[in-house]
């Protein structure tokens, strides 16, 4: 080798890390270190190819480093820009040279957040060039795979995928600390446009914004559709999934198995951009098996007291809305009595199905609200719905 593995924490691990990535054939597995690897610039994995780092190995980002830790090979001559300097990669990469058959396993991927420039999205400031605060970041990949391993401390989000097809994120924990400068935009999966058929299963741990988003408006821009989300275990984390559609289309996405408690909402169908497109177009959109209720609220996200408090499932305004099926869903709410569903303005949801939906009330208030419709649904149909064990019609 030209340069040395040291392993210890103190000397720069990156030559020699991706050294090996360039001349161990597909497969590279780092040997257990000494202390920690410490990286100072991003590792790229090319296309078949896959890394290893034992479960626990941390591999840690340098002090003023300000970079992603991990991405795929690209190739910078991309003609075209866009105005969100978050998405430094659509004005940088080309979209002609797409990777293939990428894996990430194991280690405690650290980005050491406190030691690198504060966060953009607060700031307002992305220099040196495509700083974003992600700890991975992948685009135009097909067939990714990242298994087994915890991502600490982000400046924003954790994993950034854009433009993935048949990808798999699973067995994950997410270890956030605290905020640099505040605990908010940190998101642990955040899934940008033109990403299909994809699976991401048992993901731990709390989030300062949402566990996973499936934003389609974000990145390349385009729709997202075909992804199954299985098993989010968290406590006192922001929300578990939030949807993204303005003007683009989210379809065919499976939620299920959520479980803990949550500050801002559990789930979310949301449009956000208000001025980029006039409407969020959804699919066929399932939630199921949900066992999870309202966190106390958590004074570090950077939001007083009387903020507006969100409902369990949140479907804002300006969305149209194919289909939403929920079903066994039940929360036993002892921290905020707010609506269970609500439906904003403008909002339009052509068919709508409620099945096994209960609500266990021990706040100190008298009921729960289930549901505040401010749209039109146009079919409902809604059966075996229980209040404090008690059924009832809508």
């Amino acid at each position: 080798m030209s340069f040395t593995l040291y392993g210890d924490g103190i000397h720069d691990d990156t030559a020699a890390i991706q050294e090996l990535i360039n001349t161990s054939g597909t497969e590279l597995r780092l040997p257990v270190p000494k202390v920690c690897y410490l990286i100072s610039a991003p590792l790229e994995l090319p296309s078949d190819f896959k890394l290893v780092l034992p479960r626990f190995t941390e591999i840690k980002l340098a002090k003023g480093s300000n970079c992603v830790m991990l991405k795929n090979k690209t190739v910078s001559d991309r003609k075209e820009r866009t105005k969100y300097k978050l998405w430094d990669h659509i004005n940088e990469w080309s979209p002609d040279y797409p990777c293939k058959n990428i894996e990430v396993e194991g280690g405690i991927w650290n980005l050491n957040n406190l030691e690198q420039n504060k966060n953009p999205l607060l700031t307002g400031v992305y220099e040196p060039k495509g700083y974003n605060g992600f700890i991975f970041l992948f685009y135009n990949v097909k067939n990714l795979r990242i298994s087994s391993l915890t991502l600490k401390d982000p400046v924003t989000f954790a994993v950034t995928l854009d433009t993935v097809t048949y990808f798999s994120v699973d067995n994950i924990i997410f270890d956030f600390n605290y905020g640099n400068p505040l605990a908010t935009n940190m998101d642990g999966i955040h899934i940008d446009g033109n990403s299909h058929y994809g699976t991401l299963t048992n993901l731990k741990g709390a989030c300062y914004d949402d566990l996973v988003a499936l934003n389609s408006h974000e990145g390349s821009d385009g729709p997202i559709s075909d992804i199954a989300i299985r098993g989010i275990y968290s406590e006192d984390c922001h929300s578990a999934v939030r949807l993204l559609a303005a003007g683009t289309r989210v379809s065919n996405i499976h939620i299920s198995d959520i479980y803990g408690t949550y500050f801002q909402y559990c789930v979310g169908l949301t449009k956000y951009y208000p001025d980029d497109a006039p409407l969020g177009y959804y699919g066929a959109i399932t939630i199921d098996n949900v066992y999870a209720s309202k966190a106390p609220w958590i004074p570090e996200y950077n939001k007083g007291e009387g903020t507006y408090a969100y409902p369990f499932i949140w479907i804002e305004g300006n969305l149209r809305v194919e289909s939403l099926r929920v079903q066994n869903l039940h929360r036993e709410e002892h921290t905020l009595p707010i609506d269970t569903f609500y439906v904003g303005e403008n909002t339009v949801i052509d068919r709508m199905i409620l099945d096994n939906i209960s609500v266990d009330n021990h706040t100190d208030s008298e009921r729960i609200p289930f549901m505040d419709n401010r749209g039109e649904i146009k079919y409902l149909n809604a059966q075996n719905l229980f209040e404090d064990g008690e059924p009832f019609e809508l």
